[in-house]
């Protein structure tokens, strides 16, 4: 059965999209044929999947999957193995999909299992949106899965509890399949005391739903995600400690998902 995962925050800059790549690299890697579809306007799983080179793009652009009735869906392949369902950087009709009716949300799923695509793979990865709204609950209509990555620095566990009710709705009202493997905290300033006890107060509230591994302020993910590499091919002393933390972040999503 093909496992379809969303990486879902209602923020951005918590490190999704950087997950999501280290996830699609670590999969493709490990023998599986992977899918991934970028539903993020702002198009970075895709410049970096495609190496940055929009003109090369070539298939079925994710916008598409909201039409109504596709039957037909051509993903691209990438350099590195994976097949991508692409968006392009700032993608304004992309964007716009938010005007259309809410029952948009259905075709997405309606039009992978129409065209016969899913059974291609073994994993589909969904880069989502960093805000409320129909792409969103698209992808999490489509999903088997979702992992929410977190920041508790600042503001940006603002929206934590938006998104857990919206996942909670989705499951409600639209895919009862839906399974909630939790929150992975990326970003943590181990060296700053609020930081850590935000941490220790988010683990003691809601223990079920905290991964064990997290993630902690790593330079060398910021420039694996830039170069579009995974962060263990980087040969340096500090990438081998992202690369060890990152890992451990996948594996245990992994044993959640099967």
């Amino acid at each position: 059965m093909t496992k379809i995962i969303s990486f879902a925050n209602q923020k951005g800059g918590v490190g999704k999209s950087t997950i999501c790549l280290q996830t699609v690299f670590y999969l493709q890697e490990a023998g599986y044929r992977v899918l991934a579809i970028d539903l993020d306007p702002q198009g970075n799983t895709s410049s970096r999947l495609s190496q940055g080179d929009e003109g090369a793009y070539s298939g079925t652009p994710s916008v598409r999957l909201f039409d109504e009735g596709l039957n037909e869906i051509q993903p691209m392949r990438c350099e590195r193995g994976m097949d991508l369902i692409w968006t392009m950087k700032n993608d304004p009709e992309l964007s716009e999909i938010e005007s259309l009716p809410l029952s948009c949300v259905r075709h997405p799923i309606a039009n992978l299992k129409a065209s016969g695509i899913l059974e291609h793979y073994d994993y589909v990865l969904i880069d989502c949106p960093p805000s409320l709204g129909r792409k969103l609950v698209a992808a999490l209509t489509m999903s088997t899965h979702v992992i929410c990555p977190v920041q508790v620095s600042g503001f940006a566990l603002d929206g934590v509890e938006g998104l857990l009710n919206t996942i909670i709705s989705v499951q409600e009202e639209l895919n009862p399949d839906l399974e909630n493997t939790g929150m992975v905290i990326n970003n943590l300033k181990r060296g700053f005391e609020e930081d850590m006890n935000t941490r220790d107060q988010l683990r003691k509230a809601v223990p079920d739903l905290v991964y064990e591994a997290e993630v902690g302020v790593r330079g060398q993910l910021d420039v694996a995600n830039l170069n579009g590499v995974p962060v263990w091919s980087i040969k340096k002393t500090s990438a081998r400690e992202a690369a060890k933390e990152i890992r451990a972040v996948i594996e245990e999503l992994m044993k959640k998902v099967g």
